[in-house]
């Protein structure tokens, strides 16, 4: 009650009067819950009234007609969690409404039929599910096969030097099964060539993992890069750019990992930390979760024919880096249970890429061990970082990394520098470091020296394109931040 008069009717919580018996959009909101991640409904307040309870409301019979709504105009039938408590000395009806499993869904009205039936949840309400929206929870209710379906490339299409890499890779491993076979007959065990019209092509999962330009047949498996001056793309600065870059990352999806990891830090604010004689690069967002997050997206992204047309995006802000892949969680796998159950969508795919390299390194793309989730937890945590925040919808699935101030680094003094002239140009970067803008005055007192000394270290950071004015010199609003790369 104290939500709903403080924020009004959400995502997963809805209020009804109901004094005059159960309203009909109450079965459309029961299978919203059901087919999102389940809800709360608060029947007996009227809305009205600052959700105070509703004149005339009949507790007892209402949870019992709710019961029987549940069961009887619910495919499949809700078994709900109904209790009757007190607000304002009156009765209301709370009933807890679970999320069904993914083999369930969708949940429809029945007297609406399955396809004008099954709704979903937003800020605006109730609304019936999209054709795509249908078709991924039918997929959901098995294992999908469109990572293996057919394409129109054919041998000459794929990598000789990758396929070979493959195939040494999986003979070394599992010599048994593969070392003896001929190379079709191993690349059909792997899936990466299909039966198709009584001859073999090469499947979805081979063509991204080998081809040599898969978007010659695929044109929108890619990732598109954009760093947004502003917090949402429209909300740059007057007269700026829309982008401060814009990238088009395609080839094949090992290729697109890496190059998609290089264009976030090319983008990104790098510090140094120096131990001993050696020094170690530091990123905002660290190599190895960003990694995590892009193979996530590409591994784990609807390949489905209403999903093809979208692409995988990266988007980086002042304050978060946000990637984007098209088709939401699969399988039994909540937003609860990232990082503990493992679930893939496009199962041979993912098992493929599990024995592909990375451009250039003995590491495979994936381990295939429900892991990355996790990987990205402990590295963040490890560097002192905000967690990975992860948001699922019926369509899309959303990793967010938020920007954190990178502590304790300091770049590496030159052969020029002395130690300590090293070591606060270090620490100075590490204050600006924090994506905000910084007076001098403040700087200089942060670090213990004179304003003229911080003075002479930020003109150095600025003529090695490091630091940037915000104005001109000798002008009171003169700030400086870090260059974004």
């Amino acid at each position: 009650m104290e939500a709903l008069r403080r924020h009004g009717e959400t995502v997963d919580l809805e209020a009804k009067a109901a004094a005059g018996g159960l309203p009909k959009s109450l079965p459309p909101t029961l299978s919203a819950f059901a087919n999102g991640r389940g809800g709360h409904v608060v029947l007996g307040v009227d809305e009205s009234f600052d959700f105070a309870p509703a004149s005339g409301f009949d507790a007892a019979r209402t949870a019992r007609l709710l019961d029987e709504v549940a069961a009887r105009e619910l495919s499949p039938p809700l078994r709900l969690d109904i209790r009757i408590d007190e607000v304002d000395g009156a009765q209301v009806v709370v009933a807890k409404v679970p999320e069904l499993t993914a083999a369930a869904k969708p949940c429809f009205v029945v007297s609406r039929g399955e396809r004008s039936g099954s709704f979903t949840r937003s800020h605006e309400g109730d609304r019936v599910l999209t054709d795509y929206e249908s078709r991924l929870l039918r997929d959901n209710r098995g294992q999908p096969r469109h990572d293996v379906a057919p394409t129109d490339a054919g041998l000459t299409d794929l990598d000789d030097g990758a396929v070979q890499d493959l195939l040494r890779r999986v003979r070394r491993r599992q010599p048994r099964i593969f070392r003896n076979a001929p190379d079709e007959q191993v690349l059909r065990q792997l899936n990466v060539l299909v039966p198709a019209n009584g001859q073999l092509a090469v499947s979805l999962a081979g063509l991204i993992t080998l081809g040599i330009y898969p978007q010659q047949f695929l044109p929108q498996v890619y990732v598109s890069f954009v760093n947004v001056p502003g917090t949402t793309k429209g909300d740059g600065p007057a007269g700026g750019p829309r982008f401060l870059d814009s990238q088009t990352l395609t080839g094949p999806l090992p290729t697109v990992v890496e190059d998609t990891v290089a264009a976030v830090l090319r983008n990104s604010a790098v510090a140094a930390q120096v131990e001993g004689v050696g020094r170690t690069d530091r990123y905002e967002f660290p190599p190895e979760v960003v990694r995590e997050a892009v193979v996530n997206a590409l591994m784990h992204r609807d390949y489905g024919p209403h999903g093809l047309g979208t692409q995988v995006q990266v988007e980086m802000y002042p304050d978060r880096l946000d990637v984007l892949s098209p088709g939401g969680l699969f399988g039994p796998v909540t937003s609860e249970d990232l990082g503990e159950l493992s679930s893939s969508r496009n199962s041979r795919l993912a098992l493929l890429l599990a024995d592909v390299a990375l451009p250039g390194t003995d590491r495979v793309v994936c381990e295939n061990r429900g892991s990355g989730i996790g990987v990205m937890r402990t590295v963040m945590a490890r560097e002192g970082r905000p967690a990975p925040e992860f948001n699922a919808s019926l369509v899309r699935f959303r990793t967010t990394l938020r920007r954190g101030r990178i502590t304790g680094v300091r770049p590496a003094p030159s052969t020029t520098s002395s130690p300590v002239k090293g070591e606060r140009l270090g620490t100075l970067v590490a204050l600006l470091s924090d994506g905000a803008e910084h007076h001098a005055g403040d700087l200089a007192d942060a670090l213990g020296i004179g304003r003229a000394m911080v003075n002479r270290y930020l003109n150095e950071l600025i003529d090695e394109g490091t630091v940037e004015p915000t104005a001109p010199p000798r002008d009171r609003r003169r700030r400086y931040r870090l260059v974004r790369r």
